[in-house]
């Protein structure tokens, strides 16, 4: 199926994204070699095709490659003044400048083919993932920081539901009788550091138990309360990160029925 061209500059922003991002916590991740190939040619494809529309494309309709989308940038760019490897693309407003490194992506290119068919060895290097990166600042692109905060909201997903599951293992493993001594007991045993829950409350209710026994060790930002902390009697444990989306969630719902 066809994309419309504003459908097509999404994707190619959105593969960017996706791709750079996985580079920027990992350059040596498997593969790492056609990732950022893919990535290089979707952001710099973006790029131009705002830029200079039409001029990603080649006479047949294809878009050209990599290489010829960086030629593209050096003879429609201007030179950054001593570095004549280095063009300059400025926002609309000519406050933002855009560097791309043509040399170092141009490097970056031959020595991932290399790598990609088996004409060389070695490893994506740093300097080629970060000349990547320094295209994302183009407001074709604005996609890295995005995933990378995507990519840790699931990871916190993940933790959360596991830890959740391994809590409630844990519970129905005690039984009723020691739940309930160890949640009669929890006052007694909560230590808070001088300065560490700003209202005095040293215990919340736990989501997986239900005992008010959540010992808290730090209050949420936005002062709803929520603390982070670790379950007396289940063991589950809620991470500052956590707490703050429950807060956040709090003061959402606080505002929407005001």
């Amino acid at each position: 199926m066809e994309l419309g061209a504003q459908e097509m500059q999404r994707h190619r922003a959105e593969q960017y994204g996706r791709l750079a991002a996985v580079l920027e916590k990992d350059h040596e991740v498997p593969g790492a070699a056609a990732i950022f190939d893919q990535a290089l040619s979707c952001g710099l494809a973006a790029i131009v095709a705002h830029q200079w529309p039409g001029e990603e494309l080649k006479k047949n309709g294809a878009v050209k490659s990599a290489r010829f989308l960086i030629e593209v940038a050096k003879a429609r760019a201007e030179k950054r003044p001593g570095q004549d490897d280095v063009q300059i693309l400025r926002g609309t407003d000519g406050a933002l400048d855009v560097k791309v490194e043509c040399k170092t992506l141009l490097e970056a290119i031959d020595h991932t083919a290399a790598i990609r068919h088996a004409r060389g060895v070695g490893e994506l290097r740093r300097p080629y993932v970060d000349a990547l990166l320094e295209l994302d600042a183009h407001a074709a692109l604005l996609q890295v920081s995005d995933e990378q905060r995507e990519s840790d909201w699931v990871k916190e997903e993940i933790r959360q539901r596991h830890d959740r599951l391994r809590a409630s293992d844990y519970l129905e493993l005690i039984g009723d009788e020691e739940a309930e001594r160890r949640a009669k007991a929890a006052p007694h045993f909560v230590v808070i550091a001088p300065g560490a829950v700003n209202d005095g409350v040293a215990l919340d209710a736990c989501p997986v138990c239900g005992w008010e026994a959540l010992a808290m060790s730090g209050i949420d930002p936005f002062g709803a309360g929520v603390g982070s902390g670790a379950c007396v009697v289940c063991s589950y444990v809620r991470s500052a990160d956590e707490a703050e989306e429950l807060a956040r969630r709090i003061m959402m719902t606080r505002h929407m029925d005001n």
